[in-house]
């Protein structure tokens, strides 16, 4: 039996490779040839049962071969089948036959840049692809754009998304075509084979997908023999995190860390991924362990389940079939009509339809199957309009089924099914015909209102009552009033009975709502103690914030219909008489009127901020006017009406409460109070909360008569008692609480009264427009202070019922009011400031101002006044006129209850009461009074009654005296003004009455202009007075400062000997070496013979500053090299800016040899520093202190600082900038040698190169050392033979001095001959082993080797020990940061760093002033001049402290380029940088030849103008040789731009003919000769770099100063460098014939190097042409939008299939790549650590600097260190000069040049790392995010 099976699985393998090898299109003729569907479908199934699991063996979703092969044996036979033939030739035939689909329907991407026209669209939904947006009209309209998050596709086409021009050129239908069905497009034979095609693959699709049982396969699909091979597949969630997901994989399948991640990652990305494959044992183990780690605490555990492995196959090949399918949909629109169909069909025998089945199960499947089946129903149902309405009715059908799924589920809104939705609400043809037939607003809205039934307290009915537990569900559910907001934004164009009807329905819900929301979240004030746990408030803040927008489109919708509005105004008044209950009335008198107020008090009674009925029904009665309707028209009420007086109650309670939680009686209800009344009056919550408010007060009082108003409102903020005389006299107890609360209480009164009376701004309440509305309020903004674009949008509400819910209507109105200020310079941004004209405007009692928003603008308006002193800045405006319904409004200004309550407080004023007076009470009385003199004068005008002013002459006092006796008063000083404004209109009014005996008064108003003056001098004699005071004190502590100093001298003299000699002279102090720049002579003689090399150079000028003062101890000290350090703080890097190839590994760092840099410049070691100077002593403390202060930290905050303590980072104390080490000051080298000792003979360049191959030729090397430690040569004798024994090797050929006594004189006169002792004698002894090494350099080589030994005696460096440990410090510094390696002082590559760092920091330094254009030396930030002063002598000085040994075998074979005999043997000459190996000959001392003269560092110093001046004219020829094998000219034809005369022409004909013999002797073909004045200006301008770089380097070396030339732009600058460098100006003199021997062989030395040839032969090799260009970062499209599109098409490198977008893209900005970012698909392990893609890549492009683009979150990241970076303004930026950040606003975003290379600067200048730290320090949010993972 057991072999009979096995021929039968013989067989069958057999057979299933036979069919796997059929073509497709013997596959789909034989399926083809079945009679029926279930034939079909059985020759299907059957085919996918033996095929599908071979296909697909990984269990992974997307893998490469595995994609492939599906492709061609699985679904090319589909397409095979469908087309009866070849079906490339097929579709590409339809294409042609159908009409242009008018749909685009291009589904987004993730991060796909969409466009939205402000202008066109019907609401912010309606977008636009790049495509169609590029290919439309709107692109000249006012657009929005903005990123995808996948899920969405392009309206264009669609009618009715777009007011105009719905139709791109693309999609423009050709009228010529008449519509046709698009079946009749396709064969009837095509018909049939895709009909039934589809039917089968969309069942076995679902069967597949909804599949219960995942261990055994369906049985159509089984095998005959099932294998043991399954998998534990973990499913996604938003509730679990990566790092819980990571660890708990790592102990249930033991992976490791990496592979975890990848894991991890996979199902974060695709919704599921296999974690473990094998035997069903092992797999449902490591299914438990999963599960039981994540459910702890009773936490919800991942989703893990354990699948066989064909079920994964066939599910992963379903998922490719609903991605086949939405293509093959796209080939004709036939074809999308017949899934259409399908989809419409029951699946099975059920009763549900495929579509309906797969929207009940949405939550059932993983994130990439619901993309799937979303992207299906995108490009087939929701394309075609009749579809799409019955994708809607199904829809809406099972809404409260899918929603409520929805709210279980834990997967994001954007991979739901309910995100569908917005496909079809927002389309106004499709929403009114589900709200007609289906009742779809009443569906929507009983949905939400069923499931916050459970969030009620008590019965059904009750009010909301949130708890803060068990509310994600709730926040997941609000979606449900997105989608109606979606079909509130399609206002009914018609409105029928039944349109009615149906919106009556949904509005009864909505009053359910409102009524279960109205008294939710009730407080009682806290008296005794405070309380104990915050109540949840947020919830019901988030409530309202998201169903304010429905409001107000629901208003809109009853304002547009009467009968609608009479209807919901009905509802709503007996709605709110259910739960408002009759209460208790008193009785209430004030100034002898009665009137009848409800008994609360607010105090101790439960209050509430929710009172969405009243506010509700606030909005209804605002529109009743449209109608010429109030509240008094007949059969408006409904029975049992509230009364006004019940209408008031609640909104008047809200704001008793604001005014009592000012007054701080509300202190122990806790912060919960406080944000509740602050999101009250928030713009977010403002126009449906505190703006109803207003509107309902402003309301109740125009129904009753205004003294009952303002009484009801005296009486409930509690203040009739406060108002009476009996208070002021009154002793008990709880009237004296009461002065000071009431007097806080009675200032928010009255502003409340200010408000009502003055804002008239809404449309309905005042006879203004919405845009006089939003006017208004950008002019209170702006009194503020200058804002931006932004800031205005941000400050005002959205208008819903505009297009765009971000809309705000400030384009219409803000030229009219502010005149736009453009940013200057890249740090500002462009302000809006008000027009002087509008000042006039201003009231300081705006209702929209916050207490501080009020204080900002009072003291705008001080300054405004002092500065321009206005007539009419300081009073109030008057209000527009009321409309009908607030007629009666004005009229509470001249209620005789108002004029008593200004009476009592003006009198208070006037008889100073000062417990119960306040400045802000009488200021808020005197803007009453002055909006009713303005109301008066208008209503007289227009001949109406008005009687304040008849009001306010009655009484004795009476309110005008009074307010005459304030005048002078100096309790109304700060508002004096505004007294004299209200006087003097009231005497005009007084004479528009004709009242001129009241009027005759009036003249007495400036009569106390006499004490104005008195109390103004009384001022000026105090303030004079306090100044004198203050003046003796200061000179009281001067001296007694003067008298500490002289003590201290007196006991300390001996500090202050050498201060007391040099005062005598002349001398500038400064308290930093950065307040010092180079100081050159003046005369033009001087300066014309200022030449730093050669015989004839010139002689250097000591004359820097030697005293600094330190910025730690402020102690000046003098720059000494035997003193105690001062040092200049230093940071330390690795770079690429200069690189000319990047992304290089250097390999092992250990095994690294710099010292011949690449002429590619691949990386480099920079140095920088801030310029302050600091002891050295003291900066070692600080940076200890520092190390204490971390250390005592606790562990869990560590390391959240902007340096890096482990990395010896710190920050300067003075300016905050990063550095790692510090470099010692070290005066002028030129002074450490004694005056008399100078050199004026000098050696040949012939000599000079004859004594370099005779050195390389002998390979000299020092005796043995008995020790090789770097040498303190301070005072050890050892140190002093061992240095001498270094400097033998490298001293040559030699001459005699003409007097042996001078060069005694020379040692004896350094002090330095006694020093050394028998030291002398043991050197002298080891010289003698180098007899025979020294017979090679010739007789006169001996001679002066000897010579220089005997005198080798003299010899010392007089550094302390402070500058030796400086040196060492920045030594190994610039080792273990250039190398990337450990601290080893013994390493020979010390000095080589020390070489480096100086040259490539002048070179980046020189690169730097060329980028900007700017001149060499005029124009160098004093920080540069210092930091590469200091780095140069550094330099210098470090050599001699350093093994000698090493320096020996450096000088050899940096030689050895320069020695024609051994050119070959060293590296190529086009692989060398030549300023780098200048800088490394002259500063190792290698060719030192005056021996006799002095050694070691002074032998260096003295001899450089002339060993500087041999090496750097090697240098030059061996770069213009570089330039002339390397330089590609095209052309003879060029035209030159030198002056072509004949000494010129002579000269560029001697630069060709090298050109020509250069290039032969390399074996270089020259088949076009370049024009010679081309070519010579070629050479010229390619050299320039280098005499730049050199001219800075030999500056602070020689210390004699440049031209002026070079401090200002010339256009003869290459002559002034020639001329100081003392190098001929003719390069062609250089290379000429006429060169000595030696020198020519050196030449044809370089040009036949063996890997020369091949380097310029290899198309592929990188050889640096010359002029190396400067480095920029890329090229950036003007227009954001392009730069979107762009980088939107890049998918991650580590991920494939459906969801391989990169969810954050970034761009380097150095190279141009694009990487993931925030991510952990592309985390790479670097040096042990998991480190980002951005990290990365950083380090390999930038050295550790990185500079990225967040395309889609328009964010630029600069990082400076794996776990250090900062967040940047990108430099695209809008109309307004503002940046976008993640695209909030949409506006169009253009590439600013100047932000863009001010970035550049930044970045070449190496001066990110210090940005990355302040910033840091700015904002220490930024610490706390993980850098290294980006």
């Amino acid at each position: 039996m057991a072999e009979q099976g096995d021929d039968t699985g013989t067989e069958k393998n057999s057979a299933t490779s036979e069919e796997m090898s059929d073509s497709p299109m013997l596959l789909s003729q034989r399926w083809q040839q079945c009679s029926s569907k279930a034939d079909l479908n059985t020759a299907l199934y059957q085919f996918w049962r033996d095929n599908v699991p071979r296909a697909y063996t990984s269990n992974e979703l997307s893998v490469p071969e595995e994609d492939l092969m599906c492709q061609e044996k699985l679904l090319q036979p589909l397409e095979w089948f469908i087309c009866n033939g070849d079906p490339s030739l097929v579709f590409q035939q339809l294409k042609k036959t159908d009409n242009p689909p008018q749909l685009c329907g291009r589904v987004f991407k993730m991060g796909e840049p969409t466009y939205s026209c402000r202008d066109c669209a019907m609401d912010p939904t309606c977008v636009l692809c790049i495509e169609c947006f590029q290919k439309s009209k709107h692109k000249t309209h006012r657009y929005r754009m903005n990123t995808s998050g996948g899920g969405g596709y392009c309206d264009c086409g669609d009618i009715e998304a777009w007011k105009s021009d719905p139709y791109c050129s693309i999609h423009q239908r050709n009228p010529e075509k008449p519509a046709q069905d698009p079946l009749e497009h396709l064969p009837v034979d095509m018909q049939s084979y895709s009909s039934a095609l589809f039917c089968i693959i969309l069942h076995y699709c679902c069967d597949m997908l909804l599949q219960d049982d995942l261990e055994v396969p369906v049985e159509d699909l089984r095998p005959k023999t099932l294998e043991d091979t399954y998998c534990t597949m973990l499913f996604n969630d938003e509730i679990h995190t990566y790092e819980q997901v990571i660890e708990t994989l790592r102990k249930a399948v033991n992976c490791t860390p990496k592979e975890a991640v990848d894991f991890a990652t996979i199902v974060d990305r695709e919704g599921r991924s296999t974690v473990r494959n094998g035997l069903y044992k092992d797999c449902e183990r490591a299914r438990t362990i999963i599960k039981r780690n994540t459910g702890l605490h009773d936490a919800k555990s991942l989703k893990v389940q354990v699948m066989h492995s064909t079920v994964v196959a066939h599910q992963t090949y379903a998922l490719k079939l609903l991605s086949w399918l939405s293509e093959v949909a796209s080939y004709a629109d036939g074809l999308r009509q017949l899934q259409c169909q399908e989809l419409m069909k029951p699946l099975h025998a059920s009763e549900y339809t495929i579509l309906e089945q797969i929207m009940l199960k949405d939550t059932k499947l993983w994130k990439v199957a619901r993309i799937q089946w979303h992207k299906l129903f995108m490009s087939t149902l929701l394309m075609d309009m009749e579809y799409k309405k019955k994708f809607a009715i199904m829809f809406t059908k099972h809404y409260s089924q899918i929603l409520h799924d929805f709210a279980e589920d834990d997967h994001d809104h954007v991979v739901s099914v309910t995100s569908l939705s917005v496909q079809i609400y927002t389309v106004p043809t499709v929403s009114r015909m589900l709200i007609i037939e289906h009742n779809l607003l009443a569906v929507i809205l009983k949905t939400f209102v069923d499931y916050t039934q459970k969030f009620r307290e008590g019965p059904a009915g009750g009010k909301f009552r949130f708890q803060r537990m068990n509310l994600n569900g709730l926040r997941r559910f609000q979606f449900v009033l997105i989608d109606l907001r979606y079909i509130l934004s399609n206002k009914p164009e018609e409105w029928t009975p039944a349109v009615r009807d149906r919106v009556m329905d949904g509005i009864t819900v909505l009053l359910d709502l409102l009524s279960a929301m109205h008294g939710m979240d009730q407080v009682v004030r806290q008296v005794g103690k405070h309380i104990e746990i915050e109540p949840e408030w947020e919830t019901a803040f988030n409530l309202q914030i998201k169903l304010g927008p429905c409001l107000t489109l629901l208003l809109d919708w009853c304002v547009s219909d009467r009968s609608l509005l009479l209807r919901t105004y009905r509802a709503t008044m007996t709605a709110l008489r259910k739960i408002v209950h009759n209460c208790q009335e008193r009785e209430v008198e004030v100034a002898d009127h009665k009137t009848k107020c409800l008994v609360y008090n607010v105090s101790t009674k439960p209050i509430t901020v929710h009172c969405t009925l009243v506010r509700f029904l606030a909005g209804l009665q605002l529109e009743l006017g449209r109608y010429n309707l109030s509240y008094l028209s007949d059969g408006l009420l409904p029975p049992h009406p509230l009364s006004p007086l019940e209408l008031m109650e609640e909104p008047l309670r809200t704001q008793v409460l604001m005014a009592q939680v000012n007054a701080a009686m509300w202190r122990r209800n806790g912060y919960s109070l406080l944000n509740q009344i602050y999101y009250y009056q928030n713009v977010a919550c403002q126009r449906e909360m505190y703006d109803k408010d207003i509107i309902m007060l402003q309301s109740c009082a125009c129904l009753m008569d205004s003294n009952d108003f303002m009484i009801r409102a005296l009486d409930r903020y509690n203040l009739v008692r406060f108002l009476t005389v009996e208070f002021e006299g009154s002793s008990t107890p709880e009237d004296i609480q009461q002065r000071t609360l009431g007097l806080a209480i009675l200032e928010e009164f009255l502003h409340l009264l200010i408000v009502l009376v003055s804002e008239r701004y809404i449309p309905g309440v005042g006879q203004v427009t919405r845009a006089d509305r939003v006017r208004r309020e950008v002019l209170h903004q702006l009194y503020i202070n200058s804002m931006s674009h932004s800031e205005i949008v941000k400050a005002l509400p959205k208008d819903v019922r505009r297009n765009h819910c971000h809309e705000t209507g400030v384009e219409e109105v803000i030229n009219s009011v502010a005149n736009f200020k453009k940013p200057t310079g890249t740090n500002s941004k462009g302000l809006y400031e008000i027009k002087p004209d509008c000042l006039a405007e201003y009231s300081p009692f705006f209702y929209h101002y916050s207490r501080v928003d009020q204080s900002k603008s009072e003291e705008q308006q001080r300054k405004r006044m002092k500065q321009d002193k206005p007539v009419q800045v300081a009073c109030p405006p008057l209000p527009p006129l009321p409309s009908p319904n607030f007629k009666n409004l004005p009229h509470l200004l001249d209620s005789e209850v108002l004029v008593s309550v200004l009476h009592t407080i003006v009198r208070r004023a006037v008889e100073r009461i000062r417990q119960i007076y306040s400045e802000q009470s009488l200021q808020r009385a005197l803007f009453l009074t002055g909006l009713a003199v303005l109301e008066e004068k208008r209503h007289a005008k227009m001949g109406e009654e008005f009687h304040f002013l008849e009001k306010a002459v009655k009484g004795e006092p009476s309110l005008l005296n009074l307010l005459k006796n304030l005048t002078g008063n100096s309790t109304v000083e700060p508002h004096k003004e505004l007294l004299a404004w209200v006087l003097q209109n009231i005497t005009e009014l007084q004479l528009m009455r004709g009242d001129t005996a009241t009027a005759s008064l009036a003249p007495s108003c400036p009569a106390p202009k006499g004490q104005d003056q008195e109390l103004l001098r009384q001022q000026q004699a105090e303030r004079q007075r306090r100044s004198e005071l203050a003046m003796k004190k200061r000179a009281h502590a001067m001296d007694q400062m003067r008298a500490m100093q002289r003590s201290f001298i007196r006991q300390n003299p001996e500090f202050f000997e050498q201060t007391l000699e040099g005062a005598r002279e002349e001398r500038t102090a400064s308290t930093s070496s950065m307040d010092t720049v180079d100081m050159f002579l003046k005369s033009s003689s001087m300066e014309d013979a200022f030449v730093a090399l050669g015989p004839s150079h010139s002689e250097p000028l000591l004359d820097e500053t030697s005293k600094v003062t330190c910025i730690l101890c402020m102690e000046e000290s003098e720059i000494r090299v035997d003193g105690d350090s001062l040092v200049l703080p230093m940071f330390v890097q690795r770079s690429t800016v200069l690189a000319q190839a990047r992304n290089k590994d250097l390999g092992n760092p250990d095994e690294l040899d710099p010292l011949f840099v690449s002429a590619q410049l691949t990386w480099g070691v920079h140095a920088n520093t801030c310029g302050h100077i600091m002891h050295a002593d003291c900066w070692q403390g600080y940076f200890e202190s520092l190390v204490i202060k971390e250390q005592r930290r606790t562990f869990r905050f560590r390391n959240n600082l902007s340096y890096d303590l482990t990395r010896h980072q710190y920050l300067c104390p003075l300016c905050k900038t990063i550095g790692n080490t510090v470099i010692p000051l070290i005066p002028p080298l030129q002074a450490l040698l004694p005056e008399e000792e100078s050199d004026t003979s000098c050696s040949a360049f012939q000599e000079w190169l004859h004594l370099i191959q005779g050195m390389v030729r002998s390979g000299v090397k020092p005796p043995q050392q008995s020790r090789s430690d770097p040498l303190d040569l301070s005072t050890s004798a050892e140190g002093s033979t061992a240095d001498m024994e270094g400097h033998i090797g490298s001293t040559v050929k030699m001459e005699k001095l003409d007097s042996e006594d001078l060069d005694r004189q020379i040692f004896t006169s350094t002090g330095l001959l006694e020093t050394l002792g028998d030291a002398a004698s043991q050197t002298m002894e080891t010289l003698e082993t180098l007899g025979d090494a020294a017979k090679t350099l010739g007789d006169a080589a001996t001679q002066k080797f000897q010579k220089f030994c005997a005198l080798l005696q003299g010899s010392n460096f007089p550094f302390s020990k402070s500058v030796q440990e400086m040196i060492r410090m920045f030594s190994k510094t610039a080792y273990t940061v250039g190398l990337g390696v450990m601290p080893d002082d013994e390493n020979e590559r010390v000095s080589i760093l020390g070489w480096n760092v100086c040259a490539y920091s002048i070179q980046s330094t020189e690169v730097l002033l060329r980028s900007k254009g700017k001149p060499l030396f005029g124009e160098m930030a004093s920080r540069q001049t210092e930091g590469l002063k200091a780095l140069v002598r550094f330099a210098m000085v470090n050599t001699f402290y350093c093994d000698q040994n090493h320096i020996q075998k450096h000088v050899v074979r940096l030689l050895s380029v320069f020695s024609a005999e051994h050119a070959n043997t060293g590296p190529c000459l086009l692989d060398l940088d030549m300023f780098t190996l200048l800088v490394s000959v002259c500063l190792s001392g290698a060719t030192m030849q005056k021996g006799d003269s002095a050694t070691g560092l002074k032998a260096t110093i003295s001899t450089i103008p002339i060993e500087g001046h041999h090496a750097l004219r090697a240098v030059l020829t061996a770069h213009i040789v570089q330039i002339l094998l390397t330089v590609q000219i095209d052309s003879q034809d060029e035209e030159s731009s030198m002056d072509q005369d004949g000494c010129t022409s002579q000269h560029a004909q001697v630069m060709l003919q090298a050109y020509t013999r250069l290039r032969t002797l390399a074996g270089i073909p020259v088949d076009v000769q370049p024009d010679a004045w081309r070519l010579l200006d070629v050479v010229r301008t390619s050299c320039l770099p280098l005499l730049r770089c050199a001219t800075i380097f030999f500056r602070f070396v020689t210390g004699i100063p440049t031209p002026t030339e070079l401090q200002a732009t010339c256009l003869d600058e290459f002559e002034q460098l020639c001329r100081y460098l003392a190098v001929p100006s003719d390069l062609s003199s250089l290379v000429s014939n006429e060169q000595e021997p030696i020198m020519q062989d050196l030449i044809k030395a370089w040009c036949q190097h063996p890997d020369l040839k091949s380097q310029l032969s290899d198309t592929s090799a990188d050889v640096i042409r010359f002029p190396m260009v400067v480095n920029r970062l890329i090229e950036l499209p003007e227009d954001y939008s392009d730069l979107m599109n762009n980088v939107s098409m890049f998918t991650c490198p580590k991920a494939s299939g459906a969801q391989s977008d990169s969810r954050a893209p970034a761009l380097c900005l150095v190279c141009g790549a694009v990487v993931c970012s925030q991510s952990y698909c592309c985390q790479t392990e670097i040096d042990g650590e998991t480190v980002g893609a951005c990290t990365s890549h950083a380090i390999t492009c930038g050295a550790g600097v990185g500079l990225y683009l967040r395309v889609r979150e328009c964010q630029l990241l600069m990082m400076s260190a794996k776990n250090k970076g900062c967040v940047h303004q990108t430099p695209y930026l809008d109309e307004y000069g503002e940046p976008d950040l993640n695209l909030r606003r949409g506006n169009p975003l253009h590439l600013s040049q100047e932000h863009y290379n001010q970035l550049h600067e930044t970045w070449l200048s190496h001066s990110i790392p210090s940005q990355v730290a302040h910033r840091l320090e700015a904002n220490n949010s930024l610490l706390t995010i993980d850098w290294q993972n980006l």
